[in-house]
């Protein structure tokens, strides 16, 4: 079982950023399914907002699709999804004992063909961000076992890491991105569907008592006209990527300090325009120009161009 976890592991972090976003689920679970055989399973994402769960996504595989709709008929009767929230991020067994003389087995998992049930409610506290994961079997006569939760429960958090990365590499593809740099993808009500760990690290210092999914108040209005927010701790650059945001987030940086001119004199200059190149473009005579170069120099500490487009690096990849 250990060389399993092992295997499914790295063929899940080398294949997470070629799948297309709409069939990673089912690819990353039929790589668990080697691991750990079961007849069906499911997968939902969403976020918790004042307690209340908002779902995004869910895929189930070999269980109709209008038992979601039928559970939500019996989702007070569901003893085993109360324990995967009252205990989350634990992977739970449930037996074909447990469930036998249970309501929501006579009045739901039999149909579906639930006979054996192991799942998770996967939280992150400081994003609002969870993913509840469950796998079935069909036969009443073969649990899974201690050692299959166990791997279960190895495996779950690099399937959700797998899963963000795929989806934030297919919304930043074609775009760079800066070294320290953190992603997110948030909807235009402001409310977080994916991020990386490292984002909510860059939140938390701007914004020490941020807790997710929603995104701090000064960041809201920023997927208007305005799309760059440059705090004291933390830079964030929003953009548009069909119905989503694509939050760029790094941590704030002396090129910060300059101004939007001196940013794109800056720009033209580490490209390798003259100063009267840059003049006309500006619409700035060449000795305003130099002025602006020699507070650049100044403010960012560099010596050379060399080192000016380094610095500009991270503020280009925003």
């Amino acid at each position: 079982m250990l060389n399993g976890v092992g295997d499914l592991l790295l063929e899940l972090h080398r294949g997470c950023r070629k799948q297309p976003v709409e069939s990673f689920p089912v690819w990353a679970m039929a790589l668990l399914r080697k691991l750990i055989p079961n007849s069906a399973w499911f997968w939902g994402s969403g976020c918790e907002i004042k307690g209340e769960m908002i779902p995004h996504a869910f895929m189930f595989d070999n269980v109709p699709p209008e038992s979601m709709q039928a559970w939500k008929q019996y989702e007070h009767l569901d003893f085993c999804a109360a324990r995967l929230l009252t205990q989350r991020n634990v992977v739970h067994n449930f037996t074909h004992e447990m469930l036998k003389d249970t309501e929501i087995y006579r009045l739901l998992y039999q149909s579906v063909g639930i006979e054996q049930s192991m799942g998770i409610y996967a939280y992150k506290p400081f994003a609002g961000l969870y993913d509840g994961i469950s796998l079935y079997r069909s036969n009443p006569e073969t649990p899974f076992s201690e050692d299959e939760r166990q791997a279960m429960q190895c495996v779950v958090p690099h399937l959700i890491e797998a899963r963000h990365i795929n989806y934030l590499e297919h919304l930043s593809s074609g775009t760079q991105r800066a070294q320290q740099q953190s992603l997110a993808a948030a909807d235009g009500k402001g409310v977080i569907h994916v991020a990386d760990d490292g984002f909510s690290e860059l939140m938390r210092a701007e914004w020490p008592e941020w807790r997710g999914p929603r995104l701090p108040d000064p960041l809201a209005d920023k997927g208007g006209a305005s799309r760059r927010y440059i705090g004291r701790a933390t830079a964030v650059r929003f953009v548009p990527v069909l119905d989503m945001f694509l939050l760029k987030a790094r941590p704030r940086a002396m090129v910060d300090d300059l101004s939007g001119r001196e940013v794109e004199i800056a720009r033209h200059f580490a490209g390798g325009l003259t100063n009267k190149e840059i003049a006309r473009k500006a619409n700035l005579s060449p000795a305003t120009v130099r002025n602006h170069l020699s507070s650049i120099y100044l403010k960012l500490g560099v010596g050379n161009k060399a080192e000016l487009a380094n610095m500009l690096s991270v503020w280009t990849a925003d």
